[in-house]
């Protein structure tokens, strides 16, 4: 229970966080010490200490709900230079045969510079972007494992993670796939905060699906088109690298490209060869920008963010295993390699690459407004409430919607502390926060309202995201519908609250409900939908002709 303390307190994290520019668990956090700094060296160690040392580092990583994350942080940060050290003093010449992948030399001079070769060649893990790279890994290996579902087969799976990705991460346009003058974006949030933010542009999308594609075992790439030779390939769709396959997924209209006659998941070389396969998508009011043609000349874009390419994360890569696993290091050029020979044609080694738009992020995250915006954006995730734990009455303090995400990520969901009941916590009653309110000092009465109002949009509308997800559709229809749509018809979530609110429908047999809810949707998926709503009204037509004259 919470009392008129616990609002109290509540409000004094939320109003520290939002005042100080630092979201706290929520936003990435920088302890004391830099990276640069040398650590103390550590004498010879036994395999068995360096492994527990290795073992608590991942093992803080995984629960980062049950500590303060700055302190939680520096003891990561600890505990692998103490491991790497440890494993130097014993093994000298340990990661001796790392090269640094040939293909970062595809990257653009702008972005080589920010993160040179003696940055990757290094064995010293830093204490910024090394930790919260890991937190990160660590989170989206924890959503692979569970969101693949019981499917075995590669292309179940991919479908799986890739439904998966577009119902949590509700359709923003903002980061675009390539930046311009016009079109900068703001929204250049890291994996782990587009997690959190539950939000993410359709490049966003496709970088999360990749990274859970490789937890899961499984290979993937980015395809682009236009012209690599002349140094403007437009990043395009991930596909699935199967059987010698390559097969299409779609972020922005947030579904696979339909196969032959509709039915499965198109591969690049049946898109090459079968004109229908992309028309396929186009409407009587849009054509699909990329036709068959195009697939002729595909550049091949390889997703290995610097984390993948790193030394010390190849390193470290070689030592997970068991539950601390973790699909970390990627050898960029072998992966082209597999994929050239899933594409139709054959690749030049010009239009073979490194996606920018991983590395362009963290050159954007290290600003100070795209720094504001993760803490603007990830707020309601900061507030913090006081409860006495039922076991022993020991008062703590929680933040019951940071709490729910990272449980979520993980599928632990039932139970007193698991993701639904740290939902249900974060929907604070109308009482309840006009007391929080109350108890503010006047000048930040509005902004404690606003903060509370958007962890209870925010804990309700994911609510009815995990019970689609599990397949209650009753329960999610009420929250998607009633209790988020109907209640905020222009709030931060209506516009994916009605594609998910159709696919609740849908399930309960309320075909034509999630039909106008299709077609009324503006957000950037728009084309997906009306696709999607054009495709269930044919189905539909079709069950009607096939009917008996009797109506069996």
């Amino acid at each position: 229970m919470m009392g008129p303390r616990g609002f109290a307190t509540a409000i004094a994290i939320a109003i520290l966080s939002t005042a100080t520019g630092c979201s706290s668990r929520a936003a990435v956090v920088t302890p004391a010490r830099s990276g640069s700094e040398s650590v103390s060296a550590v004498p010879q160690v036994s395999r068995e200490v360096r492994d527990r040392l290795l073992d608590g580092a991942v093992a803080v990583l995984g629960r980062l709900d049950d500590y303060e994350e700055q302190a939680a942080f520096a003891q990561v940060f600890d505990r692998l230079n103490q491991w790497s050290h440890a494993l130097a003093a014993e093994r000298p010449v340990a990661g001796a045969d790392w090269r640094l992948d040939p293909l970062y030399e595809t990257l653009s001079a702008e972005l080589r510079s920010g993160l040179p070769t003696a940055a990757l060649e290094s064995s010293v893990f830093s204490a910024e972007e090394d930790v919260v790279g890991l937190r990160d890994q660590r989170w989206l290996a924890d959503v692979a494992s569970h969101a693949r579902g019981d499917a075995i087969d590669d292309l179940a799976v991919a479908t799986n993670l890739f439904e998966w990705t577009v119902r949590a991460l509700a359709i923003s346009s903002d980061p675009p796939m390539v930046p311009t003058q016009a079109t900068p974006g703001s929204r250049w949030f890291l994996p782990g905060e587009v997690l959190l933010a539950g939000r993410a542009s359709a490049a966003q999308r496709a970088w999360v699906f990749l990274e859970l594609l490789r937890h899961a075992g499984l290979d993937g790439v980015m395809l682009a088109t236009g012209d690599a030779a002349g140094g403007s390939p437009r990043p395009w769709i991930p596909a699935l690298l199967s059987g010698g396959e390559a097969y299409l997924f779609e972020p922005a209209y947030g579904m696979p490209v339909p196969g032959p006659g509709g039915v499965g998941v198109a591969t690049a070389r049946q898109a090459a060869d079968d004109p229908a396969i992309l028309g396929g998508l186009s409407l009587p009011d849009r054509t699909y920008p990329v036709q068959a043609a195009a697939m002729a000349s595909l550049t091949l874009l390889v997703p290995a963010a610097p984390l993948n390419l790193a030394r010390r994360m190849h390193l470290l890569d070689e030592r997970l295993a068991g539950a601390g696993r973790m699909e970390i290091a990627i050898d960029a050029s072998a992966l082209a390699a597999r994929a050239v020979a899933a594409l139709p044609g054959e690749p030049s080694p010009d239009r073979i690459r490194l996606w920018e738009f991983p590395w362009e992020t963290i050159r954007r995250r290290r600003q100070e407004t795209t720094a504001r915006a993760v803490v603007t954006e990830l707020a309601p995730l900061s507030v913090g409430l006081e409860e006495r734990r039922p076991r022993d009455g020991i008062a703590r303090i929680v933040r019951p919607l940071y709490a729910a995400r990272l449980r979520e990520f993980r599928g632990e969901l039932e139970g007193a502390e698991g993701a639904k009941a740290s939902y249900l916590a974060a929907r604070p009653s109308a009482a309840a926060i006009a007391e929080a309110v109350k108890r503010s000092p006047p000048a930040q009465a509005d902004a404690v309202k606003r903060l509370y109002e958007s962890m209870k949009q925010d804990a309700t509308y994911w609510l009815g995201v995990l019970t689609l997800a599990e397949g209650d559709a009753e329960t999610a229809v009420d929250y998607l519908g009633r209790m988020t749509l109907e209640a905020s018809p222009d709030g931060p979530w209506s516009d994916a609250a009605r594609v998910n609110l159709a696919q609740g429908l849908l399930r309960l047999g309320r075909r034509k409900e999630a039909i106008v809810l299709l077609k009324a949707d503006q957000s950037p998926q728009r084309f997906g939908s009306r696709l999607l709503a054009a495709r269930i009204e044919r189905s539909a037509a079709e069950r009607d002709e096939a009917r008996p004259a009797d109506g069996r």
